[in-house]
């Protein structure tokens, strides 16, 4: 296998057991992945300016952030600024269409359901992997 190069997921949810399950999963089904969770937009746009030269992969973002931002509105606010070059993947509890609807008008890639028990949280991130880490191709380096 060639180098493995780290690929880092953000999670932006206000719940740090969330993140901390997915950490968890991955290091038996996708250690490539290291996890970082942001709590808030403020968290979540400050650690963007920190690792602009390397940002995350992959984004994955709640709506509810128990904060007057919700994920919704932080759409805009990241593909402004990371001009389109991390995917933002819905990770979320909302199921309602028109939710759902809003959040790919706004500019998330995909819309994924928040699992309920422990054996779909690892299909997920066996999801994950498969589909962002072994299928896709994504920007390595920051663009100006």
């Amino acid at each position: 296998m060639p180098d493995v190069k780290p690929f880092t997921i953000l999670v932006v949810d206000d719940e740090p057991p969330i993140c901390e399950l997915l950490a968890r999963l991955a290091n038996q089904l996708f250690p490539e992945a290291s996890f970082v969770n942001a709590r808030s937009a403020q968290e979540t746009l400050s650690y963007l300016d920190k690792h602009y030269e390397e940002p995350p992969q992959l984004i994955l973002l709640d709506i509810d952030l128990g904060h007057s931002i919700n994920g919704l509105d932080l759409i805009p606010q990241l593909n402004d600024h990371l001009k389109g070059r991390v995917p933002i993947v819905m990770l979320t509890s909302t199921l309602e269409q028109p939710v759902v609807k809003q959040a790919y008008e706004k500019g998330a890639v995909a819309y994924t359901r928040k699992p309920d028990q422990l054996q779909q949280w690892k299909n997920y991130v066996s999801s994950l992997r498969s589909y962002w880490h072994d299928t896709t191709l994504l920007p390595t380096t920051a663009q100006p």
